[in-house]
């Protein structure tokens, strides 16, 4: 703390500022530049403005190209675009469509300066090499060459819930917030909304795929103003961001505000995803690192796979996003975010605000109680589709488990009633705790608690006199009847531990061992044949599958090590190269190739890329979850560095 204080009253950047310089500037040293074009609308004049700029680059002796253009055949605009040399597009035949997308091998052939890439968030035909388009940019800014590109403000993945909110048109093809952090410069194309509608009646705005009636909501003059602030919001924290970076890097001194972190606190939902993009905005906004954290309480009721698939899109958007990825195992919810809130330095707590029957059981209530230091915000999801129906809530508190559980007690009931004139009240009592102790085991705290009470009401009802009425006249029954809920709650207790403990032990056996393990094998290894080695065994402990470490040879990618029957055919080949020569993880679980079977990590250093590690699990849906990514990254990383160690 004193050497940073010295550093900024000497004028003098401080170490990590430098490193931060260092590492950005390496990163940037083989790249090519990227300059977005941002509109908060079609029809802002991005397209045009982005041709005007790049004729002026051209006039001042830059090699520029067209790699992909959208005219929407406006006279001015195909003006400007005969002054560029054009790469034609590659025709992709899909469902009796032809739909053109950049040919992105010719462009990196010709490896020109700069190349325009318009309409950033477009989804590529399938079976392209990249999902999105932005991945396409990538690939050429990571070949060295400079891009000018265009998008609007509803296409920004953080900024997507207010736009639905705003226009009721939710937008489908989104960029992360990332790739925007990473561009060299964004250039706001802005208009009024009255200059917007004279285009528009003019016919100079083309609005893509969207009936009569959705172009005239969309354009409505309120729908733009909103549009048209969301836009400059952005470009002010953009614009903010770019200061602070300036200022820190030459040691203008400033008020720095201390570190923020904000804890996303999602569950499985519809609305899991809109909440992790709130909590960028709100992160972005704090200038606050974010961790996205789910509590999973399978133990008491099975995620069904719709909830499953809330939860992992929810997640993989938070990684997307830049945010880290948390997923614990409890059975108390409130509790557990509080300890990691606390053990984790969290300064901000984002929850969602309960609604319906949440009311009586939310751990919302808890948190905010017990979160004492630490400010809470709740999320209030947009829409009339946010708010759960009650009817559709009350399925989540009446499972099958009750059912079960009064199966359980009307069998119990039926045999003490047979052995009522054979053995004595004690001993019926002991036999009618029979269900009670199953449905502690097995079912839920609330669960076991139902079984104990109605087990308790059905015993004093058949085998305590007076017989068929509601009343305890000897207390010895009634000492009983307590601890008929005492049991209950200890074996409900200790069995909800159980279940949840054990797969995070796994879990975490796991994690420990694919970092610590690795690391120790690593650091041991003394060649590179011993690094491979010790990462294909430490791929084998997360799901059955096949698994190898691809080494460059000399006729391309080879198995280096691991599973020597690995299916390595053309295909899979040719997936595995583009991961290498490009860095990126690609295939089956990515938006990079993703029609592989295998999923592809590279062995990757700021430097060099050494290899890929190969996964083809049996089950690949359960396998690629985001925190088993995370992980996957780990190891690749860390055999990265010990492959440059050596």
């Amino acid at each position: 703390m004193e050497r940073d204080r010295y550093d900024e009253a000497e004028g003098r950047p401080r170490a990590e500022d430098l490193l931060f310089i260092a590492r950005r500037d390496e990163k940037k040293s083989n790249e090519g530049t990227l300059t977005v074009y941002l509109g908060y609308s079609a029809g802002v004049g991005k397209t045009y403005s982005m041709l005007e700029d790049a004729l002026q680059r051209k006039r001042e002796g830059k090699d520029v190209v067209i790699g992909y253009i959208e005219t929407h055949n406006r006279p001015e605009t195909n003006a400007l675009v005969d002054n560029f040399e054009v790469i034609p597009a590659v025709s992709v035949k899909y469902q009796n469509l032809i739909l053109r997308e950049i040919d992105l091998d010719a462009v990196i052939r010709r490896h020109p300066q700069i190349v325009l890439v318009d309409e950033l968030a477009h989804t590529n035909a399938p079976g392209s090499r990249h999902v999105k388009r932005y991945q396409d940019v990538e690939e050429l800014l990571q070949a060295g060459i400079s891009v000018y590109t265009t998008v609007n403000i509803q296409h920004i993945e953080s900024q997507n819930d207010a736009v639905a909110q705003i226009t009721g048109i939710r937008v489908s093809e989104t960029v992360p917030d990332t790739f925007f952090s990473d561009a060299d410069e964004v250039r706001l194309i802005d208009i009024t909304p009255e200059e917007l509608n004279i285009r528009l009646k003019a016919g100079k705005v083309y609005v893509k795929d969207m009936a009569e009636a959705a172009v005239q909501r969309f354009f409505r003059t309120g729908n733009l103003l909103a549009l048209r602030q969301l836009a400059l919001r952005y470009m002010a924290e953009y614009t903010d961001k770019r200061m602070i970076d300036y200022m820190r890097t030459r040691a203008i001194q400033g008020p720095w505000p201390a570190a923020e972190r904000l804890l996303a606190c999602i569950r499985p939902g519809p609305t899991a995803e809109h909440m992790v993009r709130a909590a960028s905005r709100l992160a972005a906004r704090f200038d606050a690192d974010f961790i996205v954290f789910s509590v999973d309480v399978g133990g008491n009721r099975a995620l069904s796979s719709q909830e499953r698939t809330w939860l992992n899109q929810a997640l993989e958007t938070g990684r997307r996003l830049g945010g880290r990825i948390v997923r614990y195992r409890g059975s108390d919810i409130a509790e557990e975010i509080i300890r990691y809130a606390r053990r984790s330095n969290v300064s901000m707590i984002m929850l969602g605000k309960p609604h319906g029957l949440d009311i009586f059981s939310s751990p919302v209530y808890r948190v905010i109680r017990q979160s004492h230091g630490i400010d809470v915000h709740l999320y209030e999801p947009k829409g009339s589709s946010a708010h759960i129906s009650l009817k559709r809530q009350i399925p989540l508190y009446f499972t099958a488990e009750y059912v079960i559980s009064i199966i359980l007690i009307t069998a119990v009931a039926g045999v003490n009633f047979l052995l009522r004139e054979v053995i004595g009240p004690s001993n019926l009592l002991i036999i009618q705790l029979f269900p009670v102790i199953v449905s502690a085991f097995f079912f839920r705290r609330r669960v076991a608690l139902f079984t104990a009470f109605v087990s308790i009401l059905a015993f004093d009802f058949l085998f305590v006199h007076p017989y068929y009425t509601i009343s305890v006249h000897d207390w010895e029954y009634f000492i009983a009847f307590i601890g008929y809920v005492a049991i209950a709650l200890i074996i409900s207790s200790l069995a909800t531990r159980l279940r949840h403990l054990l797969p995070q032990i796994w879990q975490s056996e796991v994690e420990v061992e694919a970092t610590s393990g690795l690391s120790r094998g690593l650091v041991e290894a003394k060649t590179r044949q011993e690094v491979f080695e010790t990462l294909a065994d430490q791929m084998h402990n997360f799901a059955p599958g096949i698994f190898s470490v691809l080494v460059p040879g000399p006729s391309g990618l080879q198995i280096g090590a691991g599973d020597a029957l690995y299916p390595f055919d053309d295909k899979e080949k040719a997936i595995a190269l583009w991961a290498y020569k490009n860095g990126q993880p690609a295939g089956h679980g990515t938006d990079n190739l993703p029609a592989g079977k295998g999923y592809y990590i590279p062995l990757k250093t700021q430097r060099t890329v050494f290899g890929i590690m190969a996964f083809i699990f049996d089950k690949p849906d359960e396998a690629l979850i985001p925190e088993n990514k995370e992980i996957f990254e780990t190891m690749a990383f860390l055999g990265a560095l010990a492959l440059e160690r050596l």
